[in-house]
């Protein structure tokens, strides 16, 4: 069976410091007798690296019997013009019969956002080959641009991505969504909550070393992931300088591990609150760096905005490769649902709230070394049951199959398409 993987922003980890979500699952599948091709563009993601030499309007990679699929996209920084440009030119070549002519026919297509026009490039695909089309919402567009202040829930623009959500959910067979009460949210605009799936993010832990850690000289705090607005960074290294106030004794450093258009802010922010080499920044690194980089830390730092979308839950990939890392975990959220008060991996406070993640870090700072080893462990065992890409991978296995069984088998396909020869 052939699948392929629609998402504008998928990565390789082998070579890029972005989510590897669908490669993650695409080589489980892999394992379980699929096919699988990842179509995604040539630029990176925050850090706007092109995959592809001047001239070529397409390369085809391949990892651990994935393939990917590159199509040419233009760079971009920043969220304007250019990304807009960049979200457009993917998908017109997606669209392109050249781009995918060579492939084999798949017998079903699945379309992911983060944003909705890719998607639908994937539905008209899926429409081309005569194959069921699953659609995979990772963020609730328009409601989380809402949510965030960044539209006018009246606005035309808001309006347009509800509509083409309402098209999207109608044409998909599936509708999988990353966030657990999300189904919530699809049913207020007319999606059947029976064909609604929760598969989440998720990690893969044996890829991390989950020996007790022993401490060294220097106690470190870490955070990795994008340095953008929504991770709320700020609040953060706030924390941490009321930490360094209250202790200044204790030997302690915050390190950032990872780009993004916060990072000026964040240090500008470090030189005012005067922390001087307490504080380090280091580039991202290719996500099969991560379970290294997460070595060298004591205690793992994630802080969420307080925003009304985390009604739906949480879903960071992040999130569950700290819980794999086997390390203490520091998380301030307001959000539903959370995988460290639920394993108990560590100290859960109020969200974005600078008082309250300087009383988490010292909880840790000033806990036995058994009792961080209880809640590193803790947080491994729960995530190695509930979120490996093994079990998350079986699970879209099932899903896929199920699309396919209950497919129409007295709808017309294109002429030429491949459900003709089946």
């Amino acid at each position: 069976m052939r699948i392929w993987l629609v998402n504008h922003y998928a990565s390789d980890p082998s070579n890029s410091a972005s989510g590897s979500r669908h490669y993650s699952l695409a080589r489980r599948l892999h394992q379980l007798g699929w096919e699988p091709t990842i179509i995604a563009a040539s630029v990176e993601h925050n850090s706007s690296r092109q995959r592809l030499e001047p001239d070529v309007k397409l390369r085809d990679t391949i990892n651990g019997g994935v393939s990917f699929r590159w199509l040419r996209t233009r760079a971009y920084t920043g969220n304007g013009i250019a990304r807009i440009l960049n979200m457009i030119e993917f998908t017109t070549a997606l669209l392109r019969r050249s781009s995918t002519k060579d492939l084999v026919p798949p017998d079903i297509i699945l379309g992911s956002t983060v944003h909705p026009l890719a998607a639908w490039a994937a539905s008209r695909l899926a429409r081309r080959h005569g194959v069921p089309f699953v659609f995979e919402i990772r963020d609730l567009w328009p409601q989380t641009l809402i949510d965030m202040g960044k539209l006018s829930q009246k606005g035309l623009p808001a309006r347009f991505m509800r509509q083409l959500e309402r098209h999207l959910t109608a044409k998909a067979v599936k509708v999988i969504t990353l966030l657990p009460y999300a189904a919530e949210y699809l049913e207020t605009i007319g999606v059947d909550p029976n064909k609604v799936v929760w598969i989440s993010n998720g990690t893969n832990t044996d890829e991390f070393d989950v020996r007790p850690h022993s401490p060294s000289d220097i106690f470190t705090f870490l955070y990795f992931g994008s340095l953008g607005h929504a991770n709320g960074l700020p609040a953060i290294l706030e924390g941490y300088a009321q930490l360094v106030e209250r202790r200044p004794q204790a030997k302690t450093r915050l390190v950032f591990v990872g780009n993004g258009p916060e990072k000026t802010n964040l240090q500008q922010l470090q030189k005012e609150l005067g922390l001087g080499e307490r504080v380090q920044f280091i580039p991202a690194v290719p996500k099969n760096d991560i379970p290294g980089i997460a070595a060298t830390a004591d205690c793992l730092v994630l802080n969420l905005l307080d925003l009304k979308i985390y009604r739906y839950g949480i879903s960071l990939n992040k999130l569950f490769d700290y819980m794999a890392a086997s390390r203490p975990i520091v998380i301030a959220s307001n959000s539903r649902n959370n995988p460290v008060r639920d394993s108990g991996g560590g100290v859960c406070v109020a969200g974005d709230d600078p008082y309250a993640i300087t009383d988490g870090l010292l909880k840790v700072l000033e806990a036995s070394r058994e009792e961080r080893n209880q809640w590193a462990q803790s947080a491994v065992e729960y995530v190695s049951e509930h979120f490996d890409y093994t079990v998350l991978g079986e699970q879209l296995d099932s899903v896929l199959r199920e699309a396919l069984g209950t497919y129409p088998a007295d709808s017309e396909p294109p002429s030429g398409s491949r459900r003709e020869g089946i």
